[in-house]
């Protein structure tokens, strides 16, 4: 009923307030703690970005650190070469003696130059000695071609010894040597925590780069490797580069044309500080945010929820056509007052309006009842003024056809009969419907089902609107009475079958018989019957299809949509 469903509508929502006073409370703290949480998880932030910084600082320091160690170092072992370039180093003495001059300097700068050779070129060295293995040519072109100091790439060390770094001067025309020569001497990389100055931090790492991109650790062979990948993003110039995983931070330096740094500065155990600092503030502020949250939790099922609760405790136990009492204690909040107040008055409008619907109701079911019985004696009338009619006529071709038309009346009738004792003024259900129907017609007929003629039936249980059900009656009649009264002559017997089922969403209607069959009219023009049972079939939204079988007797049949009854269509004004 609609206050029924008015009321169920108001519980639903009434319940619905309780979950939602709980949902709402929590997006508030929620709400109330973004800004704070914000600040703290800005406040790590800052912390975090800070520790990287100190990391991305220590690097820069010490790149400058060491790239001033090596390039003091080397400064120096290149002055001596250059020096050396410009005079004559045998100095008119035999090739042992320019080697042990050679020796002499080196003795002199220990620790910066390994070896000492004059080359000219395509000749073996003129004095001094070289690394077992190593052409000089190379480097010789390079140097005389470019008139400028050349480096090479880098050459091992071995049993204890340090790296060394091919060094080419181009030496002047002057003494004992003429043309085209130059001084090549070996600079030795020694380790920059042997060189002047402070020591490292513990886990700072160092590489040299060489002209063909090869990474030295002057540490040893036990120091730490480099990727090349990070070789090739590491610059010359100013920029830091974090590492791969994020664990060590890396910036290069350019010391010579030939020779790069690389430093790596660990920043691992910085960001874990960081990490920890940001775990432990988020922790601090889950805490924060879950205590209010309780708190305010608490706090709205004492004042609201609670008495929301017992309000919907008292609505679910109200039933229609009951007071329902306001609280008169008055303890709960001034806007859970107002919804009981609201409700109260609610429920006493609803249990009016649907007293008022329920009388509507019975006197509109009244009415159609009444329309109905008048209607169904009218036509029961009009069907015996009809057969009245028909006896005192004496042409039996006008006979049948006021028979026929009685037998249409008599069919709404039947119809408006069923509508009244079923007290459905929407639809009309069909297995009584039809059987009466059915029988009906034998009886129009002066015959009995079981006599001469048989009456199968085998009609589902369905429901149809009064629209579909005057043309469906109208039809079954079509088909019936012309079965009864053309398909068996001279007292022959058979069986007449009539069969509606329902396909889905569709209903089948057959109305078959075994008797003569149609005759053959040839050019002529269908009968009145007939043309009848086409119109109706189309009403119910179906083809008439069937005709005469060729075993014998008529089948006709039509598939046809459940409809519902078309809106009534409103009052004129």
């Amino acid at each position: 009923m609609p206050g029924q469903d008015r009321l169920r509508q108001l519980r639903l929502r009434l319940g619905s307030a309780l979950g939602g006073i709980r949902g709402r409370m929590m997006v508030l703290v929620m709400v109330a703690g973004i800004p704070v949480a914000a600040i703290a998880i800005t406040n790590a932030l800052q912390d975090y970005r800070a520790a990287l910084d100190d990391g991305r600082r220590g690097v820069e320091t010490l790149r400058a650190l060491v790239a001033a160690r090596y390039g003091v170092a080397i400064g120096s072992a290149e002055s001596v070469l250059i020096a050396l370039a410009r005079q004559d180093p045998r100095g008119g003495e035999d090739p042992a003696g320019c080697t042990a001059s050679f020796r002499r300097v080196i003795d002199l700068h220990p620790g910066d130059i390994g070896e000492l050779a004059v080359v000219v070129p395509g000749q073996p060295p003129v004095c001094g000695t070289l690394p077992t293995g190593f052409d000089p040519q190379p480097l010789l072109r390079e140097a005389l071609a470019s008139g400028a100091p050349a480096y090479g790439a880098f050459l091992p060390g071995s049993r204890g010894r340090a790296p060394l770094m091919p060094v080419a001067v181009p030496g002047a025309a002057v003494g004992s040597i003429g043309g085209e020569w130059a001084l090549i001497g070996f600079v030795v990389l020694r380790d920059d925590a042997g060189l002047p100055g402070s020591g490292r931090t513990p886990g700072d790492r160092v590489w040299l780069i060489d002209r063909t991109g090869r990474a030295l650790s002057p540490s040893g062979a036990g120091g730490p490797t480099l990727d090349p990948a990070t070789v090739a993003r590491v610059g010359d110039g100013g920029e830091v580069t974090e590492g791969l995983r994020g664990e060590v931070v890396y910036a290069g330096a350019r010391l010579n044309p030939g020779l790069r740094l690389v430093v790596g500065h660990p920043i691992s155990a910085p960001r874990e500080v960081a990490r920890g600092i940001l775990v432990q503030r988020i922790l601090e502020l889950a805490t924060f945010l879950v205590a209010c949250l309780a708190a305010i939790v608490v706090g709205a099922d004492l004042a609201m929820v609670r008495p929301l609760r017992l309000l919907s405790v008292r609505v679910r136990g109200w039933r229609p056509g009951n007071a329902f009492p306001v609280n008169p204690t008055g303890t709960e909040p001034r806007e859970v007052r107002a919804v009981e107040q609201a409700f109260s008055d609610a429920a006493e409008a609803l249990t009016r309006r649907e007293a008022d619907l329920r009388a509507a109701l019975e006197q509109r079911d009244a009415l159609m009842a009444e329309i109905h019985h008048r209607v169904k004696n009218n036509l029961q009338i009009v069907s015996s003024l009809l057969n009245l009619q028909a006896g005192r006529i004496k042409d039996p071709a006008a006979i049948a056809e006021f028979l026929a038309a009685r037998n249409r009346v008599r069919t709404l009738a039947t119809l408006h009969r069923h509508l009244y004792v079923q007290h459905s003024f929407e639809s009309v259900a069909l297995p009584p419907f039809l059987t009466e129907l059915a029988n009906q017609q034998f009886s129009s007929h002066n015959e009995a089902p079981g006599e001469r003629l048989a009456l199968k039936l085998d009609i589902a249980d369905i429901a149809i609107s009064t629209d579909q059900a005057v043309s469906l009656s109208l039809l079954v009649t079509e088909a019936m009475g012309n079965a009864v009264e053309h398909a068996f002559p001279d007292d022959m017997r058979g069986t007449i079958r009539l069969s509606l089922q329902q396909e889905g969403e569709e209903v089948l209607l057959t109305v078959r018989d075994d008797g003569i069959g149609l005759p053959d009219r040839g050019a002529r023009p269908r009968g009145l019957g007939l043309q009848l049972m086409d119109g109706f079939a189309k009403q119910l939204g179906g083809p008439l299809t069937g005709g005469r079988l060729e075993e014998g007797g008529t089948l006709w049949s039509v598939r046809f949509p459940l409809r519902a009854n078309p809106p009534p269509r409103p009052m004129a004004a």
